[in-house]
């Protein structure tokens, strides 16, 4: 039995609403009620995901859509994120980057990847402080279980810039920042690729002015001109609005504009 029914029972007994017996009966009637729900909602999520992969969508998109139509958007949103990090660990162990068959993967991240490292590695050196300096056997408990955790999540942050790169083919050019955004644009959309510096950026993701921004850190070294305006919405549940350049950020640009002037030909 969950914790809350148990306490419920215990105080009705306590009152004198329900005899032992009773409240077993009831007990057993609320819990078959609570597993039949989640039972439900577990049927749910699992068909809103495999529906979700037939038509082509990414694994952690599939578990977003899962979740939201199970939980309410703000819970959906934050436990995706949860399991994001955890998915991307899991095939950041196993060396399967989150990449289909015939897609090219055009990495990200490598500005940032030292700086997280330094704070993974810095980590034992705050645990280490907190079990010193804190005399108190119960706050020192609980910063040890947040460090470890932060320590985790700092991890999968990395996992997941590695295994969920950008990538170009099967008719898109698909954006990502590690399992928090994800934008595809059509390649029958896209005039043209050059690279192009910018920087300023204070977001992941923004748009002003029709120009969509994914920099690393505060910069773009890409910009893919549209043929003519694009609606995207970066933020599940916002409007789209229409954007006729992208500027992203890629570890290798000569390698991203070969790429994607290629997958352009063929098409």
């Amino acid at each position: 039995m969950t914790p809350v029914v148990v306490v419920t029972e215990v105080g009705l007994v306590w009152g004198g609403v329900f005899d032992v017996g009773q409240a077993v009966v009831v007990g057993v009637v609320v819990e078959a009620l609570l597993a039949a729900v989640v039972v439900t909602q577990l049927v749910v999520a699992s068909r809103a995901y495999a529906a979700s992969r037939r038509r082509g969508t990414d694994g952690q998109e599939a578990l977003n859509r899962a979740l939201a139509a199970v939980l309410p958007g703000p819970v959906a949103k934050a436990v995706g994120m949860e399991f994001g990090l955890f998915r991307a660990l899991w095939r950041w162990v196993r060396r399967r980057p989150d990449v289909p068959e015939g897609r090219v993967p055009l990495a990200y991240g490598a500005e940032i990847r030292p700086l997280m490292w330094a704070l993974v590695f810095l980590a034992p050196l705050e645990i280490a402080a907190v079990e010193f300096l804190l005399p108190w056997r119960v706050a020192r408990i609980v910063l040890l279980v947040l460090s470890v955790y932060g320590t985790l999540w700092l991890i999968g942050f990395l996992a997941a810039l590695s295994v969920r790169p950008h990538m170009v083919g099967d008719g898109e050019l698909v954006l990502r920042f590690a399992h928090f955004v994800r934008v595809a644009v059509p390649l029958d959309r896209v005039e043209s690729v050059r690279r192009s510096h910018h920087s300023g950026y204070r977001r992941a993701v923004q748009i002003d002015d029709g120009v969509l921004a994914m920099p690393l850190g505060d910069t773009t070294n890409l910009s893919v001109i549209l043929r003519e305006p694009h609606p995207i919405a970066p933020k599940p549940g916002k409007p789209p609005q229409e954007v006729h350049e992208i500027r992203f950020a890629a570890d290798d640009p000569h390698h991203a504009v070969r790429a994607l002037t290629a997958h352009l030909s063929a098409g």
